[in-house]
């Protein structure tokens, strides 16, 4: 799931939306914004990602992440945890360079 910290103080969830056919998967970081946008939030300043995976932390679609770019406050933060009770802060600027998007 994804939690994101607008500008403005309120804060949306989004959760990953799969289907029999993954080609219509929806993405949780992407349906945050949304759901802030819906509402009237337009500038995300800190996005939390939340999976519990086996191994390291959770991957952001590139889509996501090209989203962000485009509607995201300067110097916007990531923070990824698996679940293990770790925390681990990203800058959406290196998680784009990460991804290969300049």
């Amino acid at each position: 799931g994804a939690t994101i910290l607008f500008e403005d103080g309120r804060v949306y969830l989004g959760c990953r939306l799969e289907y029999d056919n993954a080609d219509l998967d929806q993405d949780a970081v992407s349906n945050a914004i949304a759901a802030g946008r819906v509402e009237g939030a337009y500038r995300p300043f800190r996005v939390g990602v939340y999976s519990p995976v086996a191994e390291g932390l959770p991957e952001i679609a590139p889509a996501a992440l090209q989203r962000l770019k485009e509607v995201g406050a300067p110097n916007l933060m990531v923070v990824k945890s698996s679940g293990s009770g770790e925390r681990v802060a990203f800058s959406l600027d290196d998680l784009l360079a990460t991804a290969g998007i300049a």
